[in-house]
């Protein structure tokens, strides 16, 4: 562990340690209203909280001061697309990916899934583009569906391309006008992507991870609730929304460029930040 990390690690430690004794108070879940003796711990239970919440206050303002010194260029060379699906709203993606750039990466392109992408009304829709986007693709999927069909066109319409790749830069940006004028999706591209970060609440993402894979060196998908939802082959990160989510997203990325993956939480965040050299 870097000298830097170690300076991260306690400051993530800290805050958890505050975290704890704010949510772990007993007498702050209790009913008010008892006895002498019962009123009395109450008040010294808040005095804690209070406590507690001022020095995770400064905990968080020590992590986010010399967080970036500890991952600073360890994703370097990476450039990210970040998705979201549509019930990820602009704010929980913004907070999930907000480290990747202190690490060094570039945002390659932000994408929207919208609604349409699953819009039961346009199933018909969707299975007339798929068929559309097949015949342009130099190796169609065999027998996919028409879900796989079309992650696989904004899997290359982000991560193909290029100066050194006219052809597919061409690929790619038909797919991305095929999709965009579907108003399956929306944003922006400016860089090729090698590596894909998906923010969602949750459930399975599992078609869009696979094709993520098939076009770049790794998947990371940060579920920004509780529950880890079905990401298979991505790395995950449950409660990436949040202060420490932030941290983990950014340490199981530098992960991930390493070759690593896994399934973290946002508690995860210090070993994360810990673990690369």
């Amino acid at each position: 562990m870097t000298g830097r990390s170690r300076v991260l690690v306690a400051a993530l430690a800290v805050c958890a340690l505050a975290a704890g004794i704010l949510l772990g108070s007993g007498p702050l879940r209790a009913g008010i209203g008892g006895n002498a003796a019962q009123t009395e711990e109450l008040l010294r239970a808040q005095a804690e909280a209070e406590a507690a919440s001022a020095l995770a206050a400064q905990g968080m303002d020590f992590a986010d001061a010399t967080g970036p010194s500890a991952v600073r260029g360890k994703l370097s060379g990476t450039s990210i697309a970040l998705v979201r699906t549509s019930d990820t709203s602009d704010e929980d993606l913004a907070s999930a990916s907000s480290h990747l750039v202190d690490a060094g990466a570039v945002i390659g392109s932000t994408t929207a899934l919208a609604p349409g992408w699953t819009d039961p009304d346009r199933v018909p829709f969707r299975d007339a583009l798929a068929d559309q986007i097949v015949a342009a693709l130099p190796e169609p999927p065999q027998g996919s569906t028409t879900e796989d069909v079309l992650a696989t066109a904004l899997a290359q319409a982000l991560a193909t391309g290029g100066e050194f790749d006219p052809e597919g830069q061409e690929r790619a940006d038909t797919l991305w006008l095929l999709l965009t004028e579907a108003e399956l999706v929306t944003g922006e591209r400016s860089e090729v992507a090698n590596m894909f970060v998906l923010v969602t609440p949750g459930g399975d993402v599992s078609t869009l991870a696979r094709a993520f894979a098939a076009e770049s060196s790794g998947v990371l998908v940060g579920f920004t609730g509780t529950t880890p939802g079905e990401a298979t082959p991505a790395s995950t990160v449950t409660n990436a929304a949040g202060f420490y989510g932030a941290w983990a997203v950014v340490g199981a990325a530098i992960n991930l460029a390493g070759g690593i993956t896994g399934a973290y939480d946002a508690s995860d965040a210090d070993e994360l930040i810990a673990g690369p050299s």
